[in-house]
């Protein structure tokens, strides 16, 4: 019994030590000065895009409220049976789709952190 348990031990130890001594899929490579100038330009060539045309989010449809187009889209508010319809302008809705993928990538920025071992420590 005893030599189970110190075989089951030493898998448990000398598992994590194999698989971070071999090059895993998701690495833990730095960008080198070259590649992170590359992503800054291509960054700033992102940036200095023109404005894409608007695509009206699914879901949403739009109205016209006196001079101004707004996007419309009905919703159940939890703890009540009536809908209720949630209008937002063009602006509005580019801000949000904006702070969305700023969130996603701020997401998968903390995700990339933690995906070894070495770079979180034993937590």
């Amino acid at each position: 019994m005893r030599g189970m348990m110190l075989a089951v031990l030493m898998a448990f130890v000398a598992g994590p030590a194999f698989a971070a001594d071999s090059d895993s899929a998701i690495g833990n490579e730095t960008p080198t000065a070259d590649q992170a100038q590359d992503k800054a330009e291509s960054e700033a060539t992102e940036e200095a895009k023109p404005e894409e045309p608007f695509k009206v989010p699914v879901g949403y449809q739009a109205k016209k409220r006196g001079q101004k187009t707004m996007y419309c889209k009905k919703a159940i508010e939890s703890g009540t049976r009536f809908s209720q319809e949630k209008c937002y302008s063009e602006e509005q809705l580019r801000a949000q789709e904006a702070e969305r993928e700023q969130e996603q990538v701020n997401f998968d920025q903390n995700r990339k952190v933690c995906a070894t071992v070495e770079s979180c420590g034993a937590n």
